[in-house]
């Protein structure tokens, strides 16, 4: 348990530190992080395209910007921390939470259906899709 607390320490240090850089820097003052290449390669928005600029908007308290860069990115990102931490503090403990956000086979299916269909919305040249693409 030590073992794997020492680790999660590890990690969460480097995503504070990640976190902090982009809070106090933005997107554009991390010229280490490469970006989308999906977008580079094909001129087309992956479903996180824009995730780097929502989550500095919403470090920031501004929810109506961050949702504008990825709206469905803004609805599953929290969803998923608590799901990942729970299954994290599981994994710690050396036993699973008596309460896991669980969502199964079906539900992996309609999320998996839900970004699919995001990812080729707003690709779509007209109104509404282009609300979808990130400004």
């Amino acid at each position: 348990m030590q073992k794997r607390a020492f680790w999660l320490a590890i990690v969460t240090g480097l995503l504070a530190v990640a976190a902090f850089s982009l809070y106090r820097n933005g997107p554009s003052g991390m010229s280490w992080f490469p970006g989308c290449l999906f977008r580079k390669f094909t001129g087309l928005n992956c479903p996180g395209c824009g995730m780097t600029r929502a989550t500095h908007a919403a470090m920031h308290g501004d929810l109506a910007r961050a949702f504008r860069f990825n709206p469905l990115g803004m609805i599953l990102l929290p969803i998923a921390m608590v799901g990942v931490g729970q299954e994290i503090a599981g994994w710690v403990r050396g036993r699973p939470l008596p309460w896991r956000l669980h969502v199964g086979a079906k539900g992996g299916w309609a999320i998996l259906s839900i970004i699919l269909a995001f990812w080729i919305l707003r690709n779509l040249p007209w109104w509404p899709c282009t609300l979808l693409a990130p400004p």
